[in-house]
């Protein structure tokens, strides 16, 4: 008698309040919200690698800080969301640093002393983004139609810094209102979305390159 084959498990998109679903190809490193291509029903887009090994992003480290965030808003923890908010998107750089790093063949011990040297988010977004990419990051942002994201993202952590910060010459910031919660939350929403369309450009591209074959 034929066996029937197992059925797979869909991949859903995220229910409305939490972490989006991209799938990443284990070849190039594509990332894509395709349930189709998180399901292993289609091949890679941009390398044509098979479905195997397909991974979610954000991992779920990730996926439960961000449903933390997410709670603390909805109860109106603002301060709480503004620190965490911008903690998380300090993070989301450095993964996109190391990945680009990566691809550029800098081994483990290399990124991790570069990024070590180089903890500052300015000088990590003013200096370090540009010598591995050839671009700022200000007008790679607004090529992938986020021309806003750096400037809000600035303010945002002035906001934090002069929150945490006793500096007298600043001044003391003494509470984070809600529309600037609300507002980290939407940087928050986006910088997925810039992530996914940086690694897809400066990573997955960039190894995709590397791995066609060269002209005869």
């Amino acid at each position: 008698m034929k066996q029937t084959p197992p059925k797979k498990t869909p991949h859903q998109p995220p229910a409305e309040g939490e972490a989006p679903r991209y799938w990443e190809c284990p070849v190039c490193g594509y990332l894509s919200a395709d349930p189709a291509f998180g399901g292993g029903d289609t091949k890679c887009p941009l390398c044509g690698a098979p479905s195997d090994a397909r991974r979610m992003w954000p991992p779920e480290r990730q996926r439960k800080l961000d449903a933390r965030i997410r709670a603390y808003q909805a109860d109106g923890e603002d301060e709480i969301v503004v620190i965490l908010v911008a903690t998380f998107l300090e993070a989301l750089l450095e993964d996109i640093l190391d990945r680009i790093m990566q691809t550029r063949g800098a081994d483990a011990s290399v990124r991790a002393a570069v990024l070590d040297g180089q903890r500052a988010v300015g000088i990590r977004i003013g200096r370090l983004f540009p010598t591995l990419t050839g671009e700022q990051f200000e007008d790679a942002a607004a090529e992938l139609g986020f021309r806003d994201f750096p400037h809000r993202w600035r303010q945002m952590r002035a906001v934090r810094n002069a929150f945490i910060h006793d500096d007298p010459y600043e001044g003391v910031q003494e509470t984070i209102s809600p529309a600037i919660s609300a507002d980290a939350m939407q940087l928050l929403d986006q910088a997925y979305k810039l992530f996914v369309s940086i690694n897809n450009r400066f990573v997955a591209s960039a190894t995709r390159a590397k791995q066609a074959p060269s002209p005869a």
